[in-house]
């Protein structure tokens, strides 16, 4: 099983968290979040991990390219997408980084909301789904 403990802002933290049996570390790369860190803070707290967990970077209304340049700059080894992304976006991100796992969150606001994770599925490898807040991701 896989278990994300995200909103990770200080080394001592993820590295207690992964030492306790997490198997996934979540980085907000979302300026403006109260749990936003920036891409050397990532590499900081990925180069203090003791054991191997993944690292995932959690984004929301990014560009492709600032993505990927965050991916070169802080060691994060998966995405997860957290906001409107499009299918094309996401197939776009495949191409650019082949060996990152792409994680698409999808807000289920009703059971309709369901049948878009369908387009998904041939250019991301994990889906999320959460629950809907009007005004708040994740």
């Amino acid at each position: 099983m896989r278990v994300k403990i995200c909103g990770i802002t200080k080394p001592e933290q993820g590295d207690a968290i992964a030492k306790l049996g997490a198997t996934a570390l979540g980085f907000i790369c979302v300026p403006g979040s109260p749990r936003y860190v920036t891409p050397q803070q990532i590499r900081g707290m990925v180069n203090h991990l003791s054991v191997s967990v993944d690292r995932i970077g959690v984004f929301a209304n990014t560009s492709t390219e600032e993505i990927i340049q965050i991916v070169a700059d802080s060691g994060i080894n998966a995405v997860q997408l957290h906001s409107n992304e499009s299918p094309e976006f996401c197939q776009k991100l495949r191409q650019s980084l082949p060996e990152i796992e792409i994680i698409k969150a999808l807000r289920i606001r009703t059971p309709e909301c369901l049948n878009q994770a369908d387009s998904y599925l041939s250019c991301v490898d994990t889906l999320l789904l959460d629950a809907f807040h009007r005004k708040m991701l994740g």
